[in-house]
């Protein structure tokens, strides 16, 4: 090791923490030390045992504690590689990805990501949690549940030969296992399913979550064998619910009668024809939790063209990625078992009003947010005591396109829109004023950007200067890039945890400061703490809009000169100044 010029920790220290070397074979580390964290990175070419390696490594782990994994994979390999020979020639022996999928079912997973990487192979890489109970416990109780399914179904004459396809086919556990990881999560409290036909997959989330509540959607093409299933399972579960009908209708009936119910867990499991998929894919979307996972079952380009054609819509419109693709050994029905775990990745915008005379641009905006693909919702804040009639008619429950909640908020006060008890049910978050006029191409931009990096504050504002010394500013703004622009207008897209970020108890003097000074400086106030907090600079994006208030109140000397005084207070308060926005790109 000694000998390796990159190993940085080589001489007993990595950064700011001791390391030790242990100088002996991974197959050989002794479990009787356990652990809050295991690193396994890229280690199967490096092991006689990659088997043996992972089981103790999982030994080795405190119950809570933490796995951070990754490793390549090459799909389709053979023992030979010609693209790379050094690298095989070095390391012929390689684990298949259905190996680590298998792996990562042991644990509750907080990230996961799956790419293609420069070589040309699969790079897996997750970070989970090792739960109480494992995985092995759940699979067996759940064996004795379908059995005893099965044994019920069949003695009612519903045997395998007529029983619609579930994922239990073939006694291959391999996906409900992977369906179980995914729904015993402790931050899963609600499942979704359209398919329960006869209720196979429904044991699999009740065997794993007991105590989340699950929302059925079928539309009862085999009536007798779908409500003999539900009925036995809802004598042994109370918060299992079924509606009747067609999915693509159901759903968003569902939306409109539940609005406050969100989905953490997705499970499509329909019909896998025609226009089906493809619409309770985008129907979901406005019933999805943040964060979500989405099962979706059948996923095979050639044999079920129809539930991979409504993947691949999600995807192109950018309201869905894929964590990775699953597939199993078994063909059932002449069909090969594949299956793809996925998540929605969706925005909400939020504007607040108190002028009357608005509300015509306002709906312009909502015509547009509201008919963007990636946008589950639109929250229209009124801030003010005496909410018009005409304010509280905007809102509409989702329809094949996004919802929009009016909030009352009796008190006006801008920092109600940064509120975190706001109903946001996606990770990003888009806050814009009412003078706005937005397009489709505002969305796509701005969205984009903070997909790639969610970790900042993003804005395509003005440019302006916010320093102890005052507020800086100029007429088209000042130019992105330069030293002393670091602060945009309120056009911002962020994490929606910066709102619990600004409402922490510490800022509490400077929400206070925003409140009882008549500036508006809630914008200057929010990025401060925001950018302090991230240790990052705001970064601009080059999306388009218009501005119809270019010099309304913004550019009044009173105002101005009170924005002066924000800066400073801002600055001395949290002793900060924020560092130069950034360009960014769409």
């Amino acid at each position: 090791m000694t000998t390796v010029r990159a190993c940085r920790y080589k001489n007993g220290r990595l950064g700011e923490y001791d390391t030790v070397l242990l100088p002996h074979a991974a197959e050989h580390l002794s479990t009787e030390r356990r652990y809050d964290t295991v690193i396994l990175l890229n280690f199967v070419e490096h092991v006689m045992d990659a088997f043996r390696v992972y089981d103790i490594a999982f030994r080795a782990l405190k119950p809570g504690g933490l796995l951070v994994f990754h490793e390549r994979f090459w799909p389709g390999y053979d023992g030979r590689e010609t693209r790379n020979e050094r690298e095989f020639d070095l390391h012929p022996v390689r684990l298949n990805e259905r190996v680590a999928h298998w792996m990562a079912t042991e644990f509750d997973l907080l990230y996961e990501k799956e790419q293609t990487e420069e070589w040309g192979n699969l790079g897996y890489y997750w970070i989970g949690r090792k739960p109480a109970v494992p995985m092995a416990r759940y699979v067996s109780r759940l064996r004795t549940r379908l059995d005893a399914l099965a044994e019920f179904l069949a003695g009612a004459g519903w045997d395998e030969d007529n029983v619609w396809g579930n994922i239990y086919n073939a006694r291959d556990v391999e996906q409900s296992r992977e369906y179980m990881a995914y729904a015993r999560s402790p931050r899963v409290k609600t499942i979704c399913e359209v398919g329960f036909a006869g209720g196979h997959s429904t044991v699999a989330y009740m065997t794993a979550n007991p105590e989340a509540t699950i929302y059925s959607f079928d539309d009862f093409g085999k009536r007798e064998l779908t409500q003999l299933a539900y009925d036995a399972l809802k004598k042994t579960r109370s918060n299992l619910h079924l509606r009747e009908g067609d999915s693509t209708r159901e759903l968003p009936e569902f939306s409109a009668d539940c609005p406050d119910v969100y989905c953490d867990v997705i499970s499509v499991d329909g019909a896998h024809h025609a226009h089906f998929p493809d619409v309770d894919l985008a129907n979901f979307k406005y019933l999805a939790n943040y964060p979500n996972v989405v099962l979706i079952d059948d996923y095979h380009e050639r044999d079920w063209p129809a539930v991979h054609e409504g993947v691949a819509n999600r995807i192109e419109e950018g309201s869905m990625k894929l964590r990775h693709v699953s597939s199993s050994s078994v063909i059932f029905r002449d069909k090969q078992k594949q299956w793809a775990i996925g998540e929605y990745t969706l925005l909400t915008v939020v504007v607040a009003t108190m002028q009357p005379d608005r509300l015509g641009g306002l709906r312009q905006m909502l015509d547009v947010a509201t008919g963007h693909p990636v946008v589950q919702q639109v929250i229209v804040i009124w801030n003010g005591p005496d909410m018009p009639d005409e304010v509280s008619r905007l809102e509409r429950p989702p329809d094949r396109s996004a919802r929009v909640t009016v909030v009352h908020q009796k008190v006006n006060s801008l920092n109600n829109r940064y509120d975190p008890d706001l109903p946001i049910r996606t990770g990003a978050v888009m806050i814009m004023d009412d003078d706005l006029v937005i397009s489709k191409e505002t969305i796509d931009c701005a969205f984009g950007a903070w997909k790639r990096d969610p970790s900042r504050l993003y804005s395509f504002g003005e440019g302006r200067s916010v320093t102890g010394e005052g507020y800086g500013y100029e007429p088209g703004g000042l130019p992105i890039g330069d030293d002393g622009t670091n602060f945009l207008l309120p056009r911002m897209v962020f994490h929606r945890k910066f709102l619990s970020v600004y409402f922490r108890e510490s800022n509490r003097e400077a929400r206070d400061y925003v409140d009882g000074q008549g500036a508006h400086c809630d914008d200057i106030a929010f990025a401060s703490v925001v950018t302090k907090h991230a240790r990052k600079p705001m970064r601009h994006v080059p999306a388009p809009y218009e501005d119809l208030a270019k010099r309304g109140l913004g550019w009044k000397a009173d105002r101005i000169e009170l924005r002066h005084e924000c800066a400073k207070k801002f600055v001395a308060l949290l002793d900060w100044t924020m560092p130069a926005v950034e360009a960014g790109r769409c």
